[in-house]
């Protein structure tokens, strides 16, 4: 039984059992979710979501063109042909999936007491990327599992104030997906009180200028023939929705959307329970109102798979709710409580 109290080199670190916990948990996602979408994906169609090698190759459309840091791992790993496609990508999934489980105990840590919880209760995060990555996600694409990592390394950043850290993060979760985007408001959000400091300023126009310098960039090795946009502006046809897509499925998206954790946020808000966290840990969540409006601006409302980016924002929130009941199991840090700025 002493294996199982084995640590790893740094303490920080979960026990070993944890570790073997995490990982099995990020294979049974993997496993489902390679079933109802990998095993049938087209790594070579310059038109569709998970053309990996298409992208590679700068043959994609935009805007799946722009997003070219997992088609080249994918692909550099690809060209050493120890397994075939598939299995590869199986896990470089499993892998992604196991680092946001090991990264969100770090979050989680940040926000809460115990450690000891923290690592049994990181795997909760795994409940909404069911509902919106394999119950009601109905496309393929391979960017999502990447997408939800940078976002939960990228809030750590901005929570530890290791604002270096966030900007390769940034850098690298942008090639990766333009919605990383968002932690430019988190990092605004977090700093309200240092907003006109010179080093929030300086920090939040290199990752804007990022932003830009991106596309630009890609498009240097971009033919001239090369179709599609940038962005899309798909605020007609989410208006539309509302009256030509099937009632029931704007229904059923509604009230499973995260597997319904929005709800607990709601009843949050409404009780008033959330004045006990006032200060940056909780302005830091406002980001969510921004995100659903340009959700609707940018994006598709109907496909589940695009709130990933907030799923960290939605459980945080509703473990801050429930940590406010008598006797929880959950107790958040001192300087979450008292308000403090802690550094």
């Amino acid at each position: 039984m002493k294996l199982l109290n084995i640590r790893l080199p740094n303490k920080r670190f979960p026990t070993l059992i944890i570790q073997i916990y995490f990982l099995m948990i990020a294979i049974t996602f993997t496993y489902l979710y390679y079933h109802k979408f990998i095993q049938e994906a087209d790594f070579y169609s310059p038109l569709s979501p998970g053309g990996l090698y298409a992208v590679a190759n700068f043959e994609s459309v935009k805007p799946i063109q722009y997003r070219i840091l997992l088609p080249f791992i994918f692909k550099g790993l690809a060209m050493l042909h120890i397994i075939s496609d598939k299995p590869l990508f199986f896990l470089i999934n499993a892998t992604q999936a196991y680092l946001i489980l090991l990264l969100f105990y770090f979050l989680l840590n940040r926000h809460f007491q115990s450690k000891a919880m923290n690592c049994w209760l990181s795997p909760v995060i795994i409940y909404p990327m069911i509902w919106n990555l394999i119950i009601m996600n109905g496309q393929f694409f391979y960017m999502d599992f990447g997408l939800l990592l940078f976002m939960i390394l990228g809030y750590y950043f901005i929570v530890t104030r290791r604002d270096n850290w966030l900007l390769l993060t940034f850098f690298f979760g942008y090639l990766n997906h333009t919605a990383v985007t968002y932690l430019v408001i988190s990092y605004l959000l977090f700093n309200y009180t240092r907003l006109f400091k010179i080093k929030t300023i300086i920090y939040a126009g290199v990752m804007t200028a990022i932003f830009f310098a991106i596309p630009a960039v890609i498009n240097l090795f971009l033919p001239p023939t090369a179709t599609g946009h940038f962005l899309i502006n798909n605020f007609p046809r989410n208006m539309g929705l509302f009256v030509n897509h099937p009632a029931h499925l704007l229904i059923r998206d509604f009230f499973f959307n995260f597997g319904g954790l929005h709800f607990f946020i709601v009843i949050f808000l409404v009780t008033g329970a959330w004045k006990k966290f006032k200060g940056p840990y909780l302005y830091i969540h406002i980001m969510i109102i921004p995100f659903f409006i340009s959700l609707l601006m940018t994006f598709s409302l109907e496909e589940m798979r695009n709130y990933v980016a907030i799923i960290p924002n939605i459980i945080i929130l509703c473990l801050f709710f429930l940590s406010t009941f008598p006797n929880s199991f959950l107790r958040p840090q001192e300087y979450i409580l008292t308000q403090e700025d802690n550094k």
